[in-house]
């Protein structure tokens, strides 16, 4: 699966840009899209940043969210199986603290 991520840095960049992944999402388990990002992290770039913790996968705190194709999604409870292509966004690029990363007002 292509695989779109938003990365920023305020601290190095003026502007956003995208990185581009391909992930080999299994057909016959489903994953999320924190999956997906976990993927990444472990196998292809370690500099990715995402908001995740302990109490993940549980759709509880909203800190997850993010945009999927440019809909609101929280990573932890989004199936990625069901998109032919993701393009992941920080929920706001206003306050971005890096990559997916957000502050929470």
């Amino acid at each position: 699966m292509k695989v779109k991520v938003y990365r920023f840095d305020p601290s190095k960049d003026e502007t956003g840009y995208f990185d581009e992944y391909e992930v080999p999402v299994p057909k016959d388990v489903n994953w999320t899209v924190m999956d997906v990002l976990d993927y990444i992290l472990l196998n292809i770039d370690s500099s990715i940043s995402y908001f995740k913790h302990s109490a993940c996968y549980h759709g509880i705190c909203g800190r997850c969210v993010l945009r999927v194709n440019g809909k609101p999604k929280l990573a932890c409870l989004c199936i990625a199986n069901e998109y032919d292509e993701l393009v992941l966004e920080p929920r706001s690029k206003k306050n971005v603290v890096k990559d997916l990363v957000t502050k929470v007002p």
